[in-house]
């Protein structure tokens, strides 16, 4: 009996110990903040697309941590609240906007229309835009040209 309560009391350690080693208490916390603004495409209100802000650079020139976030532009204005904002610090930021063609494609046997990216390559994929986003409340404007 006294081997049992022996390698019982062991066990218990041994849980204990791996429990408060997973707990995540160390994890780091990655402050994000709100951030809103309004979009012009050839000095129009953009009408509709998406802003994304990727983590970049932190104030130091390091990495940023954190995941990037997205939103849609409706009728030139784009929001996001601090819970689901980008990552403090220097962001990249990509500006979609896709127009119908009037072409189609079969996938899984149903017609697709095919979209296609007018706004230049400068503003996404090739995004040449950075914001600074600060702790609390931001505002970005963008003026964007058609070439």
């Amino acid at each position: 009996m006294f081997l049992s309560l022996r390698s019982t009391h062991f066990a218990i350690i041994f849980c204990s110990l791996i429990v408060s080693g997973c707990s995540g208490g160390s994890a780091e916390h990655i402050e994000r903040a709100a951030v809103s603004g309004t979009i012009t495409y050839a000095g129009k209100p953009l009408p509709e697309g998406t802003i994304q802000f990727v983590p970049d650079t932190d104030a130091s020139g390091k990495p940023l941590r954190g995941k990037a976030v997205q939103t849609n532009i409706t009728n030139g204005a784009y929001s996001l609240a601090a819970g689901q904002g980008p990552t403090v610090g220097t962001n990249k930021v990509l500006i979609s906007a896709v127009k119908k063609t009037g072409k189609f494609e079969e996938s899984d046997g149903q017609k697709i229309e095919i979209l296609k990216q007018y706004l230049p390559a400068k503003y996404n994929s090739n995004s040449t835009l950075k914001f600074e986003i600060q702790a609390g409340e931001n505002t970005t404007d963008y003026a964007l040209e058609s070439k």
